[in-house]
């Protein structure tokens, strides 16, 4: 088929006025053309950009008439079901599942739980339901909470297409994902792979021109090449602080140095963290950046430790209610009721001058905090419940200074706020003779809710 024809019967099909017999042929050609697979998802994005702009600046019209799509809505159907038998065959890459609208009518499968800065090609607001079909990000990120509990976070410019709940494209863009051991299979395509989770959590980024790098954190991926010949490669597995790199079209897989620093904007709002300021600083992903194996004199660092612990048995905390941290005679003991489900953060002050001024940070959680721990003896305790699996502790002083009521604190001791939101906390630290650190306790309900999306 000619390049001109092809790229008519793409604009028909967008706009829904092609017919039976050419979408024949434009299925066959889709399916062993890879140049025109090429064009079909240009001429997708472009219908998508111009149908954006002029929904925003045309006005209502006063004449309706029957819809082509929902006339031929069957045989667009039928595209998309060859869409779904060409990816068994490593070929549905480049048919999407979206209108010439970009709406779909599928039924919602994840929501935007978070934006910062986000700039959409169609606007969407926080609390947004989605179904399947392309999602235009051109700035900031965006946290996406499917309903089976995967959490993907865009950084733009980005395009991300939802497929289903187990499945979504990268295009181009950063992403980072996590998955939680009931959606483990979960996977994402790109143009010159596909990534499979086996539990875990991981980053991918993709090019104008499809490179592809993949980077583990937690857990492992398995990934497979999109080239021609991948059939003849075998899947490979890429465990954490690993890290590969493809090229659209080939069947090689390389790796690449473990570096994660083109995912730390994304990370920290995947991992529960929506916001930081002053001298506080969110860890890079990997076995290397835990407790104990990475130290900063420049900051209050933020490690994230463990998430959806289910407490067998009641934990010792310091800290319950906003407020602030205070050593309190005859305070009455306080602790988290067994069965409760939470995850953990380990923020740690280690200047190598003992004798620095007092610095400031302020951080922000997506869920509330349901207890701080910060107290030597408490810290211990916890560790091997809530402490990072390869994390390194010490067990000699450690913890926050709080200053007493009676008498007054001194004006240079530690101070630790839990604001009245119960996510926000702020810290006012000075390491002196002991390592300052505290441990955050966040609610971590079931990350499933597929019930709300209904």
């Amino acid at each position: 088929m000619r390049p001109d024809e092809c790229t008519r019967l793409i604009d028909e099909l967008l706009d829904g006025l092609i017919s039976q017999q050419d979408l024949e042929r434009l299925e066959s050609e889709l399916e062993s053309n890879a140049d025109s697979r090429q064009a079909y998802y240009e001429r997708q994005k472009l219908h998508s950009v111009l149908q954006a702009d002029a929904e925003t600046h045309s006005e209502p019209p006063t004449v309706t008439r029957p819809s082509v799509w929902s006339e031929h809505r069957g045989w667009i159907i039928g595209i998309a079901a060859a869409a779904s038998l060409l990816l068994t065959t490593g070929l549905g890459w480049w048919i999407g599942r979206t209108d010439r609208r970009g709406n779909t009518s599928t039924p919602s499968i994840a929501q935007i739980v978070h934006q910062s800065g986000a700039r959409w090609v169609r606007l969407r607001q926080d609390g947004s339901k989605i179904g399947a079909g392309l999602l235009q990000l051109e700035l900031g990120l965006a946290r996406l909470g499917f309903a089976n509990g995967v959490s993907v976070t865009l950084q733009g410019p980005a395009e991300f297409e939802i497929v289903s709940g187990e499945h979504a494209r990268l295009h181009s863009g950063i992403l980072t994902a996590d998955v939680p051991e009931s959606a483990i299979g979960f996977r994402i395509e790109t143009p010159a792979l596909q990534v499979v989770d086996l539990g875990t959590s991981f980053g991918v980024a993709v090019d104008d021109d499809g490179l592809t790098d993949v980077s583990v954190f937690e857990g492992e991926v398995e990934v497979n090449p999109r080239g021609e010949s991948h059939r003849r490669v075998p899947p490979q597995r890429i465990v954490e602080g690993q890290a590969i790199r493809a090229v659209r079209m080939s069947s090689e897989i390389e790796p690449i140095d473990y570096e994660t620093g083109v995912f730390e904007q994304a990370w920290p709002i995947n991992s529960g963290v929506l916001q930081t300021t002053g001298v506080m600083k969110f860890v890079s992903p990997g076995p290397d950046f835990v407790p104990g194996r990475f130290e900063d004199s420049e900051h209050i660092v933020v490690f994230p430790e463990r998430r959806g612990v289910v407490l067998e048995s009641s934990i010792r905390v310091d800290v319950l209610e906003p407020g602030e941290y205070l050593r309190l005679r005859d305070q009455p003991a306080l602790s988290l009721a067994t069965d409760s489900r939470v995850r953990s953060y380990l923020l740690q002050l280690n200047p190598s001058d003992r004798n620095r001024k007092m610095v400031m940070g302020q951080i922000t959680f997506d869920r509330p905090i349901v207890g701080l721990i910060a107290s030597t003896a408490k810290l211990a305790e916890s560790d091997g419940v809530l402490g990072h699996p390869h994390g390194v502790y010490e067990q000699n002083r450690r913890g926050i200074e709080a200053p007493r009521n009676d008498p007054p604190g001194k004006p240079d001791r530690d101070t630790v706020v839990l604001a009245a939101d119960k996510r926000t906390l702020i810290l006012n630290l000075g390491a002196g003779s002991a390592l300052d650190q505290i441990r955050v306790i966040v609610d971590d309900p079931d990350a499933t809710w597929s019930e709300s999306l209904q």
